[in-house]
């Protein structure tokens, strides 16, 4: 057990090494194999040996598209692997162990969310799926509607590099952003809304080899300029202030140049901090306080008016960009947003990379010990490449369905993993914007609105024509889309409802996210479906279908699966695969990209071959009173095998054995019909997804029809045919629960953290295990489980490791034992670097340390005369050695050194064998090998002139990343002398 010390952190040092890339590599191949090194390549393309596999490459012809999904390599039309990006963007590269890339014929880049084609000629074309003739409810209360305040228009720019971002490698950001403030005076509450990955910079300007800033330097000419996004949510915006919300857009450039390239979680972390370091300039702000920082980009403190200054030019500068041009911002000063700011309200929205964004600042929060207040989180378009579980704020996830970025809609996962992860009381609510595409919710990001780095990302010549999503005026009679226009109306309509509704109690919006399907008239007619889950309190769980059950019994010729995940993982899972179809079909299904292997939304898999056939739920005595309950809720969808539509009919019977029944179509037309395709080739693999839809059965009509409510007994679902015509059919199942629709209750409260310790370790000399730590900053009161992954693969020197760890109350440290292949042979490559994360956690939050890098060494030598790394040293028990780091250790000389003398420094605590590397003050560091007990000592020669009379020591273990502090008192007099 682990007793944490309340001041210790985790080395930074050790941190910045685990991002240092390196090789990719495995099991070595023998020395002569390695002078052929390449052996297939193509036009801008090559496949070259390495130890244990093979580095493919791609050359771009441009860099790489800035967008929320995450790249791979595509071979012979498979993925093989999320892939590294170069610095400069013009390059990709994936290490693989499969030989089959040896004969490669075609290589080419592509986007992690996106299923192949090759994928996609397994799955049987299909005639266009028919959208249900049934309308949606017409909601009369009107979100767009403005309302009575006028609001001022500011930016504020503190510089490029005015603060430090979190995890991801020591840059630093802008700190800027469009202030939209009500004339109500007071303090009003507050709203942050967050751009996704989109590009960084434009303009005629030499470009930054660094990437961020823009331009190689502050006065660079011509201008490059940074690409505006966070003025793309205007609409939203300004009926958030029309009706006395103050609103802050917020710009994130810096972390999307450097996010891929550096950043162990794609920058989620990153966002999330840049959110709470506003949310502090906001309170200074509104405190009255100076407001100032210091930008390393320019060399010079800016002050709050400084920066609305330096915001109204910013303006100024891009207004070229904007073809329909520009407003005139307001003056606006630091003492005008003194009061001006409730932070005892907040909401949060992030879009794409953004949303992930908005949920790491919400878990982020969430572990301090005094959060910030807040109430109310809006996901929109989001990746969930963490998975990550957020608990006591309300939440809506809304999911375009022609997204053609984060085209497996991933952020159904914020959904799915939160809803019972926790003992709180919000409301979840998942809103399918059918007909919408990722990038139109931004005007920036649309083409028309801003002149550069703007597409349809549903746009490429395939998808232009495929009948259910493309624009072309040839599929125009079929397809769903929305207008530009009108996806930014429905963005606008549905992000500042929720926010009137969570912050501002207008339950009027209620029906547009508790799954009722009420959707306002003013969006003139637009498609648009709710799913959620009430909150606990306003909520009897009859079964989750997540697991067996008792109280489930299959009629007649039908079978009940548990099922979770899609086939094709990795690790042997627990369960059986849910769909065997392409991962973009399936959101609820698909592997996130930090947790491939972790279990992904368990559910029941109900089968039946003739109709009648089906499964019973008994309701248990202590929940048949339905009485205080609106409705009787259950989520269905048609399974993989049905082309088109299947049927239930659900029934409910009371304990006099009176009965109430009807066809599900009846309550729900899209609940167990296949969503909307095309036989297209490039709908194959992305359409026609599998997503569960809520099927309500309200109180009121069973007791009209002469049930007794308040004692419901049985709960059945008997197959009928469907639109397929076919007696025997199939549907996915899940969350069958009384309910009332409620938003809940956000609270503000410390949650306990969970991280993962993978300290670097030495390949070994044949196959064997290496220790990883998952750990808790302090003991729960509850149990707390979280997924551990070491994301390897069967063949590399890092093996592939997914394993459950569940903290009992009072418990804070678990070793996972992650698979390795060592060797006795060289190789080319120093080591390969590999993530360990622990995610889907339920009973405590992710923590700062919840995904990152770990080292496997090379220990035989290294080929070709490349560097080794530092010795790593002999492990001991992760958890022990977890121990050590968070509570450090001392460095340093016994009393005071004398100016220009020798100096012997010493240190204790490290692995045997561990290369330390020591710096005092200024002067270039050594590296020293801790001796058998895991000493290190060394002489330093103390110069004879220092600044000051102490000397900064610190000394970095490489494997374990211990850092060892102190300092030299230094003394210009000889030892022993009064002067």
């Amino acid at each position: 057990m682990i007793v944490p010390a309340a001041t210790a952190v985790l080395s930074s040092a050790l941190l910045a090494a685990l991002i240092v890339p390196s090789p990719a590599g495995a099991a070595p191949a023998p020395p002569e194999e390695l002078a052929a090194a390449e052996v297939a390549a193509g036009p801008n393309w090559s496949v070259e040996r390495a130890p244990g596999g093979y580095q493919v490459t791609v050359e771009l012809d441009a860099a790489l598209p800035i967008r929320g999904d995450a790249p791979t390599i595509v071979v012979d039309g498979e993925p093989i692997g999320l892939a590294t990006e170069s610095g400069d963007g013009r390059s990709l590269t994936v290490f693989t162990a499969d030989a089959a890339v040896a004969e490669a014929e075609t290589v080419v880049p592509g986007w992690s969310s996106e299923s192949t084609t090759a994928a996609a000629g397994a799955a049987e074309a299909s005639p266009a799926t028919e959208v249900p003739a049934a309308g949606l409810e017409q909601l009369a209360a009107n979100p767009l509607e403005p309302g009575p305040y006028d609001w001022t228009e500011s930016i504020y720019a503190f510089g490029d590099q005015a603060v430090p971002l979190a995890a991801i490698g020591g840059i630093r950001g802008e700190l800027e952003g469009k202030l939209y403030l009500p004339t109500t005076g007071g303090a009003r509450p507050t709203v942050i809304l967050l751009h996704g990955r989109h590009g960084s910079c434009y303009g005629p300007g030499e470009a930054n080899p660094n990437r961020w800033p823009c331009a190689p330097s502050p006065d660079a000419q011509p201008a490059r300029l940074s690409i505006p996004s966070y003025l793309g949510y205007d609409g939203t915006a300004r009926a958030l202030a029309s009706h006395g919300y103050a609103v802050v857009s917020i710009s994130a450039n810096a972390v999307n140049a450097n996010d891929n390239q550096l950043a162990a979680d794609q920058g989620a972390q990153a966002r999330g901090q840049l959110i709470l370091d506003t949310l502090t300039m906001l309170d200074r702000a509104t405190r009255g306080r100076r407001v100032a920082y210091d930008d390393a980009w320019t060399g010079r403190e800016v002050t709050l008016n400084q920066a609305l200054a330096a915001g109204t030019a910013a303006l100024a500068a891009r207004a070229d960009a904007f073809p329909g041009g520009v407003g005139p911002l307001d003056t606006v000063t630091a003492a005008d947003l003194r009061g001006r700011f409730d932070l005892s309200s907040i909401g949060l929205m992030g879009h794409s990379r953004g949303g992930e964004g908005v949920t790491s600042a919400a878990v982020l929060n969430q572990a301090l010990e005094q959060p910030w207040a807040i109430e109310s989180i809006l996901p929109l378009a989001p990746v969930d490449f963490g998975r990550m579980t957020v608990p006591d704020v309300p939440m809506n996830v809304i999911l375009p369905y022609c997204d053609g970025d984060v085209s497996n809609q991933q952020g159904q996962h914020l959904l799915d993993d939160s809803r019972y992860a926790f003992d709180d009381d919000a409301l979840r609510s998942g809103v399918w914007v059918m007909g919408a595409n990722h990038n139109f919710f931004n005007t920036v990001w649309t083409p028309g609105l801003f002149s550069f780095s703007v597409s349809d990302d549903w746009g490429s010549a395939a998808r232009r024509v495929e009948p259910t999503c493309g624009t072309d005026p040839s599929v125009a009679d079929t397809s769903i889309r929305l207008t530009p226009a009108e996806q930014y109306d429905v963005g606008t309509a549905y992000m500042s409802a929720w926010f009137r509704l969570t912050m501002g109690g207008e339950e009027q919006f209620l029906p547009m996210f508790d799954g009722s399907g009420a959707v306002p008239a003013a969006l003139g007619g637009a498609d648009v479906r709710s799913v959620s889950t009430a909150p606990a309190g306003s909520r009897s769980t009859v079964v989750s279908f997540e697991e067996t059950s008792p109280l489930v019994t299959t009629v007649g010729g039908s079978t009940a699966t548990v099922c979770a995940s899609l086939s094709g993982r990795t690790v042997p899972p627990s369960l059986p695969p849910c769909a065997s179809t392409p991962s973009a079909v399936a959101p609820h299904w698909t592997p996130a990209s930090n947790g491939g292997n972790v279990p992904a939304t368990p559910l029941t898999r109900l089968t039946w071959s003739a109709p009648g056939d089906g499964l019973a739920v008994a309701v248990p005595a202590a929940q048949r009173d339905a009485s205080r309950f609106e409705r009787l809720s259950v989520k269905l969808a048609a399974d993989e095998t049905v082309q088109v539509g299947t049927e239930l009919v659900v029934s409910v019977a009371d304990g006099a054995g009176a009965s109430w029944s009807a066809p599900v179509s009846a309550l729900n037309p899209y609940a167990l019909v296949r969503m909307p395709t095309s036989a297209a080739e490039a709908a194959a693999s992305t359409l026609k997804k599998l997503v569960l839809q809520q099927v309500d059965v309200p109180i009121a009509d069973l007791a009209a029809a002469g049930l007794d409510v308040t004692v419901l007994t049985e709960v059945r679902f008997a197959g009928a045919a469907g639109s397929d015509g076919t007696p025997a059919g199939a549907a996915y199942v899940s969350d069958l629960a009384f309910e009332n629709s409620a938003v809940g209750r956000a609270r503000s409260r410390t949650w306990r953290t969970i991280d993962v310790y993978a300290p670097n370790t030495d390949e070994g000399d044949g196959p064997g295990t290496t220790e990883v730590a998952v750990y808790l900053d302090a003991p729960s009161s509850v149990p707390v489980t979280g997924y551990v992954s070491v994301l390897g693969s069967a063949t590399s020197r890092a093996g592939a490791t997914m394993r459950k760890v569940t903290f009992a109350p009072g418990e804070t440290c678990a070793v996972v034992a992650a698979s390795r292949q060592g060797d006795d042979a060289p190789s080319a490559s120093a080591g390969t670097q590999v993530k360990a994360s622990v995610v889907n956690t339920s009973g405590a939050v992710m923590g700062r340390r919840s995904i990152g890098f770990t080292w496997l060494r090379e220990d035989d030598g290294v080929l070709d005369g490349a560097a080794p790394l530092a010795s790593y040293g002999t492990p001991g028990s992760a958890c022990e050695e977890l121990a050590r780091v968070r509570a450090g250790t001392r460095i340093g000389a016994r009393g005071v050194v004398r100016a220009g003398a020798d100096a012997f420094v010493t240190a204790a605590g490290f692995r045997a064998g561990e290369t330390v590397r020591i710096t005092v003050g200024s002067m270039a560091p050594v590296d020293v090998v801790a001796d058998a007990a895991g000493s290190v000592a060394h002489t330093v020669a103390v110069p004879a002139e220092v600044d000051g009379r102490y000397l900064a020591v610190t000394g970095v273990g490489a494997g374990t990343g211990l850092t060892a502090t102190g300092q030299l008192v230094v003394t210009s007099a000889p030892r022993g002398s009064s002067g």
